[in-house]
């Protein structure tokens, strides 16, 4: 890196949104200074979104370790020195999304050789998806192995899973994300009358640029969270018995214990960090809504079974984690076809209604090569960072036209071929052991 870095080049990132969002935004900033031949400044965190978390990214991530880490990839500083004894203020842009190294080449760097320090402002997925192997390695090597967790947040989340595995040898981690703002952002409707509408709609005018919700056609679209009910109901007719302990990684529910009676009745086993450690244990980083959600991260990696609620930040960043380290499944709802399932489950015996929920599921269960190579978003399907098995086939047409399409926060990403596998298998394997 000291080669290859120009003198007096300097970047600074500006990341947005909430951990896993931010997240992205730090791993494409290393890329982007590569590209560019430039000093890396600390990324600064989101201070300002709707979590409000103070947390700057020593609080969150080992920055002494992240900096050693890549030292023979980029040079990273902790701050921009001074110039010329003085404050140096650097020049803000904003670059496009999936903006590809030329783009970089043609827009960032004329203006940081002239001024010598550009800070790239809301950074997330700025950055193309596709690049050169030697650059999408570079990001495997900055998610995986330079982003580490604090020792305290490592140490508090070991404790989770520890005490997690004191209540059964397997337990299911829930990503349930049903939190207020993401239902506001999505343009649902679960049938709250005009509270909800009125509660979720002061939350949805935060995004300035969304167009008016069609609540009908979104949930038709399969791009609506389920309904912690509705989750269970899933897992249950998957195979899950009611002896099975969850832990649910999430912020405040909307509708709180109301919403989450239904999925603790199917459920009792229900644990999450709040019923498994103790308020003083989790001082340090209850007021921090970052650090509470890497606790919940390092809990839905270490699980047996990750659920992911919806295909957002954290689901496609465990997603890809899980595939990357060995490989553990990772289980997505394919709303689409569920939500008329849940419609018309009235009208059905358990059994019909759990065959069909199997059936709606193949693709969804998070098999190792149920995602091409080179299909989705990087995060979520680090392909050129692993070995690839050749010669599979993809189940029927009208499968690949299930995966979930996510509006502009939370990425879009292309529609996967799934392939056709034995994906009850990890279920059975869980549930004889």
């Amino acid at each position: 890196a000291d080669i290859k870095t120009l003198p007096d080049r300097y970047l600074l990132i500006a990341t947005s949104g909430g951990l896993n969002q931010q997240r992205t935004g730090i791993i494409d900033a290393v890329v982007a200074a590569y590209i560019l031949n430039a000093t890396l400044v600390i990324p600064r965190l989101d201070q300002q979104s709707y979590w409000k978390d103070t947390s700057c990214f020593a609080e969150i991530f080992d920055v002494n370790w992240f900096i050693s880490y890549l030292s023979r990839d980029v040079e990273i500083i902790k701050e921009l020195p001074p110039k010329g004894g003085k404050a140096w203020i650097p020049r803000t842009i904003r670059v496009p999304r999936k903006c590809d190294p030329t783009c970089y080449e043609t827009r960032v760097l004329p203006v940081l050789n002239r001024t010598q320090a550009v800070e790239l402002t809301k950074f997330d997925y700025r950055l193309s998806n596709r690049l050169d192997t030697e650059l999408q390695k570079l990001r495997c090597r900055v998610n995986y192995h330079a982003l580490r967790f604090t020792d305290p947040i490592l140490k508090m989340g070991k404790l989770l899973v520890e005490r997690m595995k004191m209540k059964a040898k397997h337990f299911i981690a829930l990503h349930l994300r049903f939190e207020p703002d993401m239902l506001a952002f999505s343009g649902c409707y679960y049938g709250g009358g005009d509270k909800e509408r009125a509660e979720l709609g002061a939350i949805r005018k935060r995004w300035k640029t969304l167009h008016a919700s069609n609540p009908e056609k979104v949930r038709r679209n399969g791009k609506c969270p389920l309904t912690p009910e509705e989750v269970g109901l899933m897992l249950r007719a998957l195979g899950f018995g009611s002896d099975v302990h969850v832990y649910v990684a999430s912020g405040d529910v909307y509708g709180g214990e109301e919403s989450l009676a239904p999925l603790k009745g199917l459920f009792p086993n229900f644990h999450s960090k709040q019923t498994i450690a103790t308020k003083e244990e989790l001082a340090q980083f209850s007021s921090f809504s970052g650090r509470m959600a890497a606790l919940d991260y390092i809990v839905c990696d270490e699980t047996d079974v990750f659920v992911a609620n919806n295909n957002g930040n954290m689901a496609r960043m465990l997603a890809g984690r899980r595939r990357y380290f060995g490989h553990k499944p990772t289980i997505r709802p394919n709303a689409k076809k569920l939500y008329k399932l849940f419609l018309d489950r009235n009208n059905m015996t358990w059994e019909e209604f759990s065959s069909r929920v199997r059936t709606y599921q193949i693709g969804f269960m998070g098999e190792p090569n149920e995602m091409k190579p080179g299909k989705g978003e990087f995060h979520e399907n680090p392909d050129s960072c692993l070995c690839q098995a050749k010669g599979i086939e993809t189940i029927e047409e009208k499968n690949r036209k299930d995966a979930v399409e996510m509006s502009d926060e939370y990425q879009s990403i292309e529609d996967p071929d799934w392939i056709d596998v034995d994906y009850l298998h990890k279920i059975e394997e869980f549930m004889s052991d």
